[in-house]
């Protein structure tokens, strides 16, 4: 029997069972080696972890998760302001807040997540930048490191995040350390070429005048290296940005868990919200280490780059060989001074735009609210009660957008009168003629929309009607301004009619139809869908719940089921054009239609003068300025003030969108045009001194 069972359990070599008797056994190997380290080197495991478990406590749980988010918002204003510029400091405030306008849950998250990428990022900076410097010099460091960094970017996340799994467990200290592990490289590979950049002559120089090592590497190396470096920072962020998938699945917080926890439960909405707080997110990061000369390109095509050029991102470094040891000299600009015939369109758009401010502060509505009476029951009846532009029940975010449009339209008066051609670049004619039609339409569109049908007794306000002729007067003030403004392009534009434009306004036009016959508002509120017969079945399911008491548990839930049904047949849905709405859509529509047609001459249709071109296509802009004017109007209005279960629709949003693809479709137009410079005898002596100056520079290196 024992020789029948040996025979039975030997195996042809060609039979691939055979292998199991052949095992190597590589699993229990690792298995017995990470149990002897877990056993005898935890206080160096508890080493490595405590920096990572330090900053993600006081940093991420303790500070940003804990304090307002106003300040939070402040703070990356100021941080985006200094480390850029205050354009973008700006975006990166608007951006956040719309973050946190999503909900408070999306905003802890959101706080998460940017100290979730600040602790990696720093401490892929503490490690990265050093270790490249060390390579850039020494050249041993470098041939040892390299075959370790191509292990790290070509061997899959998933292969060694479950040893930091073993050692640190499931959550964000060894989330981070993946995500530290991939997105290392990039930082020490530019940091090293960085340093092997720097001209050798210039390092010798610096040697031969007795400088030290430590001032040629500080003074000499690394500011020429910086370029490289800052690129190495902002494609570890990058690479950071896309691994947060992964550290949602090691147990890590932050938007990427919202995401993860969207897809397993197949959540729309979920997954909607958190998708847009994590673009805003990363789109905010991204923008904040960029290099001052790299801002093109968009979030999607930067992420795809870093991961396809992790092993060689020196191929993203920007092309620098029209540098020169040449100085450049550049004459002074001088632009056309403001002549008489602009002087008194430009003083009638800005006492318009004065009027719109003024009436900001004037009464919009009186007695009840008008927008925010659709969505907050008790604005329907506010008697002997009024209110200004800038009040929750009054114009709320209508006034809002008439007061900053009409600010900006003052700002290009005064900009223009003070330094003609030198102030912001849409602090200009066309800037203002853009903002003007914006706000004329907003104030218009708030005007002739009926109040709710609920506030019976609201009354609208002189403020209402002065925002509105003020308005009208500023904007005709600015047409008159361009008709006359001393403006050219800084290049030809194309000779060809501009299908392509054309082809955006109609796009942008289907848009506008769809958001306005599209929900606006979806109104869940109790005493919206409960029609009498309703409370009636309410009523006698309460009745018999009382009266048999042993039913009560059966009846409860009958009761549920009916009021969940109601809730879900029973939502009010008001369009953008319905009579039980206040008909925004329409008003948005009409401002694409006459955007559309404003587009023909724009896009040179009707003939290629530029400066016709040019004008009708700020026309063009403005009106889509409007269109999404009053959606963003309508949208924030409830955001500040809307009952529980009463929310501004898709349409809303889809308005808004479209009104941004027809400004987008005159911005390749407006962007070309400046105001004219003057050239006179001074110029032409400063540019021959400056040839003179040249010429002299290049004899002197020859």
């Amino acid at each position: 029997m024992i020789v029948l069972a040996q025979a039975d359990s030997e195996r042809s070599l060609w039979d691939n069972r055979v292998l199991d008797q052949w095992e190597i056994p590589f699993g229990d190997w690792m298995d017995q080696l990470v149990d002897w380290i877990f056993n005898n080197l935890r206080g160096f495991l508890n080493t490595m972890a405590w920096p990572f478990d330090t900053l993600i406590d006081g940093l991420v749980n303790g500070f940003l998760a804990e304090i307002s988010w106003v300040w939070v918002v402040l703070g990356m204003f100021v941080i985006a302001s200094l480390v850029r510029n205050v354009k973008v400091g700006v975006f990166v405030a608007v951006a956040l807040t719309i973050c946190g306008l999503l909900g408070n849950a999306y905003w802890l998250e959101t706080a998460r997540t940017i100290g979730f990428i600040a602790v990696a990022v720093i401490l892929c900076v503490i490690i990265g930048i050093p270790i490249g410097i060390a390579c850039g010099r020494v050249d041993s460091i470098w041939q040892v490191v390299r075959p370790i960094l191509d292990a790290m970017q070509v061997v899959h996340s998933f292969v060694y995040m479950l040893p930091f799994i073993f050692f640190w467990g499931i959550g964000e200290v060894s989330a981070t350390m993946v995500t530290m592990v991939f997105a290392l490289p990039p930082l020490i590979r530019l940091t090293n070429l960085g340093i092997r950049q720097v001209p050798s002559d210039v390092v010798e120089a610096s040697r031969a005048y007795g400088a030290r090592e430590s001032r040629v590497l500080v003074d000499v190396q690394l500011p020429l290296a910086r370029p490289a470096i800052m690129t190495g920072i902002n494609q570890t962020l990058l690479l950071a940005i896309s691994m947060l998938g992964i550290a949602a699945i090691m147990g890590a917080g932050g938007l990427g868990r919202l995401l993860f926890r969207a897809l397993s439960n197949q959540d729309v909405s979920l997954a909607a919200s958190g998708g847009l707080a994590f673009f805003l997110v990363a789109v905010v990061l991204d923008r904040m280490s960029q290099r001052e000369d790299s801002d093109s390109g968009n979030l999607f095509r930067r992420i795809h780059l870093a991961w396809a050029h992790r092993q060689d991102p020196e191929a993203l470094l920007p092309d620098d060989t029209d540098a020169s040891p040449i100085a450049k000299h550049e004459p002074v600009d001088s632009y056309e001074p403001v002549a008489n015939a602009e002087r008194t369109p430009m003083l009638v758009a800005g006492v318009g735009a004065l009027l719109a401010v003024v009436a900001v502060f004037l009464t919009w509505t009186s007695n009840a609210g008008k927008m925010s009476a659709y969505g907050r029951r008790v604005d329907e009846d506010l008697p002997g009660m009024s209110f200004n532009g800038l009040d929750a029940s009054g114009g709320s975010w209508f006034g809002i957008v008439v007061l900053a449009l009409s600010l900006i339209v003052l700002g290009a008066v005064v900009a223009t009168f003070r330094r003609p051609g030198h102030g912001p670049r849409w602090l200009t004619v066309d800037g203002a003629v853009i903002v003007s039609v914006g706000a004329f339409t907003a104030s218009a569109a708030n005007w002739l929309a009926p109040a709710s049908p609920y506030a019976l007794e609201q009354s609208t306000g002189i403020g209402a009607i002065l925002a509105v002729v003020g308005t009208l007067i500023a904007l005709a003030g600015s047409i008159w301004w361009i008709q006359v403004a001393p403006h050219s392009p800084l290049r030809p534009l194309s000779a060809d009619i501009a299908w392509g434009r054309l082809i955006g306004v109609g796009i942008a036009l289907i848009i506008l139809v769809i958001g306005m016959i599209s929900g606006w508002s979806f109104d869940s509120r109790q005493d919206t869908i409960i029609s009498p017969e309703i409370e009636q079945q309410i009523a006698d399911l309460r009745a018999r719940a009382a009266s048999e008491p042993e039913n009560a548990g059966a009846i409860a839930a009958e009761l549920s089921t009916l009021m969940a049904q109601t809730q879900r047949a029973g939502t009010l849905v008001t369009d953008g054009i319905s009579g039980d709405g206040p008909r925004l859509g329409l008003w948005a529509l009409l401002a694409g239609i006459v955007g559309a047609l404003t587009a023909l001459p724009a896009a040179g249709l009707f003939g290629r003068n530029e400066h016709i071109q040019w004008r009708w296509s700020a026309i063009t802009a403005g009106l889509g300025t409007g269109a999404a004017a009053v959606a963003f109007g309508w949208i924030l209005t409830h955001v500040r003030t809307a009952d529980p279960n009463y929310v501004s629709g898709i349409g809303s949003f889809i308005t808004l969108a479209g009104g941004f693809f027809i400004l987008a479709s005159t911005l390749s137009v407006l962007k070309e045009f400046r105001r004219s410079k003057v050239y006179d005898d001074f110029s032409m002596e400063v540019s021959v001194h400056a040839a003179d100056a040249d010429a002299a520079a290049v004899e002197e290196l020859v």
